[in-house]
């Protein structure tokens, strides 16, 4: 984990393709959120975590090795990102329906966060799924 005395902070962590990594990843985010004293938010939290864990799942079924997750936080903004190298962008599906029981983790980080993209690498093997959200330092909890 990185941080300056500006505010800057950065968490950056290699991810295994393997589905059973998410809850510990969960716990990571939550772990982090402390650090940065943003925790106590709850909900705001909660939401991160979600957005995160749907950016990861679909990087860790589809995608291919490496796959490197980043928490960034500038100012009053948390950037998730997830960079794996596989062929294709992410995509709604015909699953993004409320019937559906998969294909809607597009729509849950669009719901979830204030802004997300799709940014593929210059080179064109690897691509970044990120999501912004706006949220404020709270204080620590006593």
């Amino acid at each position: 984990m990185i941080g300056n005395p500006d505010g800057h902070r950065a968490a950056y962590w290699d991810i295994p393709r393997d589905l059973t990594i998410l809850a510990d990843v969960r716990t990571m985010i939550r772990q982090t959120l402390t650090t940065w004293e943003l925790a106590g938010a709850g909900e705001l939290t909660d939401d991160i975590v979600l957005a995160t864990t749907e950016v990861l799942s679909n990087a860790v079924l589809y995608g291919l090795p490496p796959i490197e997750f980043t928490l960034r936080m500038s100012g009053e903004t948390l950037c998730a990102e997830v960079t794996d190298h596989g062929a294709g962008r992410p995509e709604r599906t015909a699953g993004d329906d409320d019937e559906s029981e998969h294909g809607r983790g597009l729509t849950i980080v669009e719901a979830l966060s204030d802004e997300w993209g799709v940014q593929p690498s210059p080179e064109g093997s690897a691509k970044t799924v990120w999501f912004r959200k706006r949220c404020s330092h709270l204080e620590p909890a006593t």
